[in-house]
């Protein structure tokens, strides 16, 4: 146990379960916020995260472990810093927004979603404010949280639930790393630093384990994934009736347009000041996306009737179009938000 725990409170008890696993195991408590259903079940069956090659985390539960919630629950004042890994449309959900309400400028917030919060948005002036424009569900939300207290990282690392039934186990299918923008108070910044040094020294039998936290980067990274979601993860939605493609066969399959699109998003990003370095050109992240034999968890929720999802394409859309990129390409990914749109008006039919 270290001397002087960071008191973590982890918003999400999916995806978020995997940097709350590695916190937990590294000395640090943290508390994972779900839904009623989620928590009793993770707590009948633990976590465990699957990185392959016979390696699971199984991190210590309760006390100064990993402890459950649900959000009404949740004593704001017993913790220090918040970690958000929730699909940007839940931030709007009641028992949600009032603890996001409750957070407000209290502590630090670290944001693992590809939807970055509006808050952190306002940090990078040089992006157009425009793009915005009907991309946010829970836009109202949002504005109770402080852009001096908040920072983003870029998600990079896929991990899916093998099993409905078992919302406590997940299998990380691409175990990169987590690349966080830097916090704008040096204080708020030292306490990620502490957890996430700590969190990435976990190791097992065969050596430390995989999916590091990588801090004081960028405040473009994490918009390094919006090419990754452009290409990948909104490409795999297919139209009514067909199912979705994994994120491997979307770029895969028609790699010339892939490599247009991406290209493109990179461009767009750098016309807004975004170093070069900070971003991932198109070859690297093709050998990555051979990997993803999954369809994107977005286009999971539209085949099976969601009526909310993240709206990154329309994010990704207004930008190529705000740095006048080129017109093929701006069609090829109106194309894509209309798939997308299309399978939300028949979710919402339905």
């Amino acid at each position: 146990m270290t001397s002087d725990p960071v008191r973590t409170l982890v918003i999400g008890a999916s995806y978020g379960l995997l940097p709350a696993a590695k916190i937990a195991a590294s000395g640090h408590p943290v508390t994972v916020v779900g839904r009623s259903d989620e928590i009793a079940a993770i707590g009948t069956d633990g976590v465990g995260i699957d990185f392959g090659g016979e390696r699971t985390l199984r991190p210590p539960m309760g006390g100064q472990g990993l402890r459950l919630s649900v959000p009404e629950a949740v004593d704001v004042s017993e913790h220090d810093l918040v970690f958000l890994a929730v699909q940007e449309p839940q931030a709007g959900a009641a028992a949600l927004a009032d603890l996001l309400a409750r957070i407000g400028d209290r502590l630090p917030v670290a944001a693992l979603m590809n939807m970055p919060p509006p808050p952190f948005l306002d940090r990078l002036t040089t992006l157009p404010i425009t793009i915005r424009a009907g991309a946010y569900h829970a836009a109202s939300v949002w504005a109770a949280l402080s852009p001096d207290r908040m920072t983003q990282a870029s998600p990079d690392a896929q991990a899916v639930r093998p099993s409905a039934g078992r919302p406590g186990l997940l299998q990380v299918t691409l175990p990169s790393n987590f690349k966080f923008a830097p916090f704008a108070r040096p204080a708020d910044q030292a306490l990620l630093d502490r957890v996430t040094r700590a969190a990435s020294r976990v190791r097992d039998a065969q050596g430390i384990l995989p999916v590091q936290f990588v801090t004081r980067v960028s405040p473009f990274t994490p918009l390094a994934k919006w090419p990754m979601l452009a290409t990948g993860n909104c490409r795999c939605v297919m139209p009514q009736g067909v199912t979705p493609r994994s994120i491997a066969a979307a770029v895969g399959d028609d790699p010339a347009v892939s490599r247009q699109i991406y290209d493109a998003v990179l461009a767009a990003l750098i016309a807004c000041g975004a170093p070069g370095p900070a971003l991932v050109p198109f070859d690297s992240y093709a050998v990555a996306a051979r990997r993803l034999a999954f369809p994107s968890s977005l286009a999971r929720a539209l085949h099976v009737g969601a009526t909310q999802v993240e709206r990154i394409d329309l994010l990704v859309l207004a930008l190529l179009r705000e740095t006048g990129q080129d017109a093929e390409t701006c069609d090829l990914m109106n194309a894509v938000s209309a798939t997308i749109g299309d399978q939300l008006s028949t979710g919402r039919r339905a």
